[in-house]
């Protein structure tokens, strides 16, 4: 995956895509175009410790997938479904099973409002 990161910021930083991204999950195929722009994972200061908010491979296909289904809410995938993935792409990724486990449910319990379109 090429990005560009054109904005580091104390909360993380901010990436755009070079080039189509196009992932495979459970018969599903997601394409992310080039020119899309993520945060990558956006993170809670207090996970700090162990989900870094700056870019990190194991987090990087996960997040970037997942700031797009939740920007473009497809018809064909829920929000959990969306969660779902991105756990499964950063373990897959590398990411421990410990900071993993933050990450999904920090999704699961404060993702409503960025898939809703209200955050």
């Amino acid at each position: 995956m090429r990005v560009d990161i054109h904005q580091e910021t104390e909360r993380g930083d901010i990436l755009t895509l070079t080039e189509d991204l196009t992932v495979r999950w459970h018969g599903r195929v997601v394409t992310v175009p080039a020119g899309f722009e993520s945060d990558g994972a956006s993170v809670p200061r207090l996970l700090w410790s162990s989900i870094s908010p700056r870019l990190d491979p194991c987090t990087l296909r996960g997040a970037v997938v997942h700031d797009f289904l939740y920007r473009t809410a497809p018809e064909n995938w829920t929000r959990k479904e969306a969660d779902e993935m991105f756990y499964e792409f950063i373990r897959e990724d590398g990411l421990s099973w410990w900071a993993a486990q933050k990450a999904y449910w920090g999704v699961r319990l404060f993702g409503g409002k960025a898939w809703r379109g209200e955050a």
